[in-house]
């Protein structure tokens, strides 16, 4: 018999134990303790993996798959929420946004369940280096190449397939697929999520929606990722931009070569998860006793 997986992101884990605190923000971080604030379709967490603080995530209330399925008459209710999130950040953060979603996820334990990541990125940065950024994610990860024929053998495995590229002469093996970039995978239109993946998440299929502050540095695509891609991206571009991420990186990789510093799997950031809920929650709360829209609760409990 196969064991049961939790579901991770459950709204009533999250409300139940966050209230259950004895003090709040709570002291250290746990699993269901991060609840930060909700509307009545959906509910905010600090997120896990935050290598820069102000990372948070948006989720459905109710089991759903991605966010192409909320009903039309929520999807007015997910801006209004989105745009107080960004707001809050960018202003005590100083910083600009990135957002993504990978629709149809079907991740291990329970991320399935559809949720929007917010994260805040340099100031400083621009389309050129977002694009760029992009790019080098793709690359890293071979996208669009199935396989390498190489010395009579076919490799499928990323690995491989890095490793016959890196280290083989040209003309030496074959590729299958074509390298992708920023412009092959700009095939939807961002300004039409999450409705407009709506058809290809009822066949089943995959997207990924990622938006910045421009147009030119966004796309929604069809084209299906292994997971954390957004998170990826906002790594290579903080990479570059922050010199906190950029020191971090180079001590980390010096300890372990192969460490991947954007996986939550890997470091979760304790120490900044409970950074973002002491940053957010009182400015958060300060909304919430002007606005009544939607119902909009913080979890505050000093």
């Amino acid at each position: 018999m196969s064991k049961k997986i939790n579901d991770v992101l459950s709204w009533e884990k999250f409300n139940e134990d966050t209230y259950n605190e004895k003090k709040y923000p709570p002291e250290k971080i746990e699993l269901f303790n991060r609840l930060i604030a909700s509307t009545e379709n959906f509910f905010v967490i600090a997120a896990i993996g935050a290598f820069v603080p102000g990372y948070v995530m948006i989720i459905t209330k109710k089991l759903l798959p991605s966010l192409a399925l909320i009903e039309d008459d929520q999807k007015v209710e997910l801006d209004w929420l989105i745009k107080v999130l960004s707001d809050s950040i960018s202003e005590v953060y100083q910083k600009k946004i990135a957002m993504f979603e990978h629709g149809m996820c079907a991740c291990i334990g329970g991320l399935d369940r559809a949720h929007l990541h917010i994260m805040p990125i340099s100031e400083s940065v621009d389309d050129s280096l977002i694009v760029n950024s992009i790019n080098k994610t793709l690359i890293r990860r071979r996208s669009g190449i199935s396989s390498v024929e190489f010395d009579g053998h076919k490799f499928e495995n990323i690995h491989d397939i890095t490793e016959i590229m890196n280290g083989s002469e040209e003309g030496t093996f074959k590729i299958h697929g074509k390298q992708l970039n920023y412009n092959d995978i700009k095939n939807l239109e961002v300004t039409d999520w999450p409705f407009s993946t709506r058809k290809q998440v009822l066949k089943g299929g995959h997207y990924v929606f990622f938006k910045t502050h421009s147009p030119s540095s966004s796309f929604l695509t069809d084209k299906n990722f292994q997971t954390q891609l957004g998170r990826e991206i906002v790594f290579e571009i903080e990479k570059v931009s922050n010199p906190i991420i950029t020191e971090l990186n180079k001590k980390i990789l010096e300890k372990n070569t192969y460490a991947n510093i954007w996986k939550w799997q890997e470091f979760s950031f304790k120490e900044n998860i409970l950074q973002t809920m002491h940053d957010l929650i009182l400015p958060l709360e300060k909304i919430s006793k002007k606005e009544k829209k939607f119902s909009f609760n913080v979890s505050l409990r000093r």
